[in-house]
This record gives structure tokens, C-alpha cells and sequence, in this order.
């Protein structure tokens, strides 16, 4: 691996790094200010308590010194003296309850107090982290840029096909799904890929994949079939990731990827997949061509890959793509697309027009309008490749 591709490591590293912290202080924060707001709120509900009781207490000690000097008035019998110790009696009583309420207010008005300067200081530690989470988003974004320098230029898409459009929708800033294209000779190399994850440990496992691939290709046999490249792949994810039964990562992290080899001169297309299909429209009728059922990475029950060779002509349409858009799920129904779904979709599209960018457009329209304000569920990809 050569000194660009460990820089590109060592930075979406150190990025992973900081997110993780970033979520770790938004967890710790939001608990302090629920736990901060509902005591805030029992003790603002004891002060009004209290302050209705003192409020009662003074009225009724209003009410008994009228009465006594009503009676006063009323009666200069011997039964005077006992009305006037009863009545101090009462008052000794409410005086006592006021002076316990008044130090139960003070109690609680220094708690309310220190609730404020413990909200001070939790607004001084949300400053912090949202500070904290402005850098590591510009990080990130900045990541983003790294990671579209990397993707292929569609130039040579344009210079060896009529026609063609690419519907990249990432989940997050950056995206686990990407597509890789190279022109040798009379080749066309094209792919999408598909990696285990989003966001930035998806863009991680992409810039790899990038890199691999052109690794494997840098000086092929023009003979290379694309099963052979995903064998390929397939031993330098499992190499570099350090993968096995016995490993310390889980054996799932790897990719899926749909992978072409056309030839312009002889007029064939070759395709191999690893777990992801391909979809070539020809006269208007719709062939499915299936991968193998395993990923690029480990996996306990290894198949190899296969290639399948098709005649084609001027005018047909490739379609590959990742499964973060069958997979979306409808806001209503709860309902995914599914693949069925996003077949006769193609079928109705190809009926339609052969203009990539009405095609890509209907596509995207589809599925915000299926979405419906559903979250997004995984990066999405698709490539429509007109030959």
C-alpha cells in the first residue's frame, strides 16, 4: 500500500476517533440537562407548594387575631381567659408551622439556586461540545472532499459509452457505496460497490476498495476476467483486514460489488458479482444476472466467483446498483421497495426514454417520494450504463 493510501487510513482514523467522542459527550449532556430540568421542576412545584401554605398560615393567623378581638368585645365574662389561652395556643401553633415553612422555602430557594449554577455550567460544557462537533463535521466534510477526489473521472465513461448517468445518494456527509470505472485498450472496466457500513467507517472500507482495485489493475493481462479481480479483492480485504473465523473483527466488514468488463471492439460484456446482481435491457426486455451469494471479505462458506459472458449491442442499458435503495423503507406503509419493485421500475423507465438524465431524475423521485420523510436507511447507488 503505497504513502497516499496511509495517509488517507491515518485520517479517517483519527475521524472515527473523534466522532466516537463527539457521541460520548452528546449522550453525557443530554442526560445531565433531562436529569437537571425534572429536578428543577420538583422543586419549583414544592416552592409554589410551600408558598401557598404560608400564604393559608398567615390567613388563618389573621383570621384567629379577629376572632379574638371579637370575643374580647363580645364577652367580659370569666370565660374570656380560657377563649385567650386557646387562641395562644393556636397562634403558638401557627407560628411554629410559618417558621418551619420559611426554612423549608429558604431550603428550597438555595436548591433552586445552585439548579441554576449547575445549568450554567452544563450551558458552558453544550458550548464545548458543540464546538467539538462544528470541527468534526468540518472534518468529516473535508474527508468527503478526499473521498470524490478519489472516485474515478467520469470522462472515461464518456469517452467508450453513448450514454450513461450515476444516482449517488449518501446517508451521511461521506458514503460506504462507490463506483470505480478504467479504460484499457478496448475495456472498459466499470463497478459498483457497495461497502460494509455508512459514514465514515463505510468511506474508510470505500477508499480501500478504490485502492485495491487499482492495485489489481494497474498492469493486467488484458485476458483478466472480473471473477478473477474479485478473487483478488476478496484476498487483499481478508489479508489486510486480518480476517478469520478466529479474528478480533467481525467477519462481515468487507464489500459487495457488481463488476463489468466491456468490450467495445468484439461487442461482449463479462460480469461477476459478489452478492449484488446486474441488469441488462436489451429490445426492451429486462435480464437479470445474478452473483454469487458471498461478499468480498470472509465468509465461512467461500464460493468462487463467476463470470458470465453477453453478446450486446448499441443501445443497451447496464443497471447495477447497491441495495440501499430496494432496502428503503416507506414512511406509511413501512414497506421496503425491494428489488421487484425497482425492476419494473427500470422496465417502465427503458419503455419510456433512453435519456440518462430523465431515467436518473424519475429514479431519485421515486425514492423521496417513497421515502416520505422516512429516515434514510443506507447509502444509495445506481448506475445506468447505455451502451
Amino acid at each position: 500500500m503505497n504513502s497516499g493510501v496511509v495517509n488517507i487510513v491515518l485520517i479517517v482514523i483519527v475521524v472515527i476517533l473523534i466522532a466516537v467522542l463527539v457521541v460520548v459527550l452528546l449522550a453525557m449532556r443530554r442526560r445531565v440537562l433531562n436529569a437537571s430540568r425534572r429536578l428543577e421542576h420538583r422543586y419549583r412545584q414544592e416552592i409554589n407548594f410551600y408558598d401557598n401554605e404560608l400564604t393559608r398560615l398567615n390567613y388563618l393567623y389573621n383570621e384567629l387575631a379577629e376572632q379574638k378581638e371579637s370575643e374580647q368585645t363580645a364577652f367580659k365574662t370569666s370565660d374570656n381567659d380560657s377563649s385567650d389561652n386557646d387562641l395562644a395556643i393556636e397562634r403558638k401553633k401557627i407560628e411554629v408551622q410559618k417558621e418551619k415553612l420559611e426554612q423549608r422555602n429558604k431550603k428550597l430557594w438555595d436548591m433552586s439556586l445552585a439548579i441554576e449554577k449547575d445549568k450554567e455550567r452544563i450551558q458552558i460544557l453544550k458550548n464545548q461540545i458543540e464546538a467539538k462537533h462544528l470541527e468534526v463535521t468540518d472534518s468529516i466534510r473535508y474527508a468527503r472532499g478526499i473521498q470524490n477526489a478519489l472516485l474515478p473521472r467520469e470522462d472515461i465513461l464518456k469517452s467508450m459509452l453513448s450514454d450513461y448517468f450515476l444516482l449517488w445518494k449518501p446517508r451521511d456527509i461521506v458514503s460506504g457505496d462507490f463506483y470505480w470505472m478504467k479504460k484499457q485498450g478496448d475495456l472498459l472496466f466499470f463497478a459498483i460497490c457497495d461497502c460494509t457500513g455508512h459514514g465514515v467507517p463505510g468511506a474508510f472500507m470505500s477508499m480501500l476498495g478504490m485502492a485495491f482495485l487499482n492495485d489489481i489493475t494497474a498492469e493486467c493481462d488484458p485476458s483478466i476476467k472480473p471473477s478473477d479481480i474479485l478473487e483478488q479483492l476478496r484476498q487483499k480485504v481478508i489479508t489486510s483486514l486480518k480476517q478469520s473465523a478466529e479474528g478480533t473483527l467481525e467477519p462481515k466488514d468487507g464489500m459487495d460489488m457488481a463488476l463489468c468488463i466491456l468490450n467495445t471492439k468484439k461487442m461482449t460484456l463479462q460480469f461477476a458479482g459478489a452478492n449484488n446482481p446486474m441488469y441488462l435491457v436489451s429490445n426492451g426486455v429486462l435480464t437479470e444476472y445474478k452473483g454469487i451469494k458471498n461478499p468480498i471479505g470472509y465468509y465461512p462458506l467461500i464460493k468462487p466467483f463467476e463470470t458470465i459472458e453477453i453478446p450486446v449491442k448499441k443501445g443497451d442499458y447496464i443497471y447495477m446498483f447497491s441495495d440501499g435503495f430496494p432496502d428503503q423503507f416507506n414512511a406509511k406503509t413501512n414497506k421496503k421497495v425491494t428489488y421487484g419493485r425497482l425492476k419494473k421500475l427500470l422496465e417502465e423507465l427503458n419503455a419510456e426514454t433512453p435519456d440518462p438524465e430523465i431515467q436518473k431524475q424519475r429514479l431519485d423521485d421515486f425514492f423521496e417520494n417513497w421515502r416520505n420523510g422516512f429516515v434514510q436507511m443506507d447509502d444509495v447507488l445506481i448506475g445506468g450504463f447505455r451502451i
